[in-house]
């Protein structure tokens, strides 16, 4: 039987209160938590370069403004080094489009180091608990696609399991090669999926998915648990 082994989370912000804050806070929320600290974009890239015998990050909480990069280059950066990886994004800059950039390059969590101390803690506690969040104070009906108000109710979408499977790596911001690499098959395979989940949901964009998804309950969208989905898309590749 496969024993489950604690998240490790890499926490990266150039100020040690900060990365220290950070993981007392999520301690709090996930006891038996792992941490491992960088505080800039080289020694990140470095902890993520390390081979499969080092212990696996799970969860990157990222500051945007670090002494050697800036903005959602850092976050690109951080992605092409963590394609499977949940990545959150801890900053002070409290801007919508910051966010809306930030979903596009495959952040599944946006948390203004400004909130006030219970929206932090709710964001924290949705990235501990593998869930989207980005602030509905930022992420208003005015600010959002103008097709989201057109979308599908999560509720009422139906999906294959393999397109189940697809739409859990969506939700973490992978990229189709990603999606592809880690469900072992070709990425014209995923895009013809991802297509179709779009369809599903009435949506146009993996931005406007993850939208329409983080404003909606987490029941409504989750995919089932690895293991039984890996199992319907077994049933489904042998049927």
């Amino acid at each position: 039987m496969e024993v489950l082994r604690p998240p490790h989370y890499l926490l990266v912000d150039d100020h040690s209160l900060i990365r220290e804050g950070m993981m007392q806070a999520i301690r709090a929320l996930e006891p038996k938590a792992r941490f491992s600290q960088a505080n800039s974009l080289q020694a990140t890239l470095e902890r993520l370069a390390h081979g499969p015998d080092a212990d696996p990050i799970d969860v990157v909480l990222l500051d945007l403004g670090l002494p050697d990069s800036r903005g959602t280059a850092t976050l690109q950066a951080v992605r092409q080094a963590a394609p499977t990886q949940r990545i959150g994004i801890i900053t002070g800059q409290n801007d919508v489009q910051v966010a809306l950039e930030c979903i596009h390059h495959g952040a599944s969590c946006f948390i203004p180091k400004l909130a006030e101390i219970d929206g932090f803690t709710m964001a924290l506690r949705a990235l501990v608990e593998g869930r989207l969040h980005f602030p509905s104070e930022l992420l208003s009906p005015a600010d959002q696609p103008e097709s989201a108000d057109e979308a599908t109710p999560a509720q009422s979408v139906r999906l294959t399991p393999r397109q189940k499977d697809v739409l859990t790596w969506i939700l973490k911001g992978c990229t189709n090669q990603a999606i592809a690499d880690a469900l072992g098959i070709s990425a014209e395979t995923v895009k013809l999926h991802v297509s179709a989940i779009f369809r599903a949901y009435g949506v146009h964009s993996r931005t406007q998915l993850v939208l329409l998804c983080s404003r909606q309950a987490p029941a409504a969208w989750a995919p089932p648990p690895p293991e039984e989905a890996s199992q319907e898309g077994r049933r489904e590749s042998l049927a």
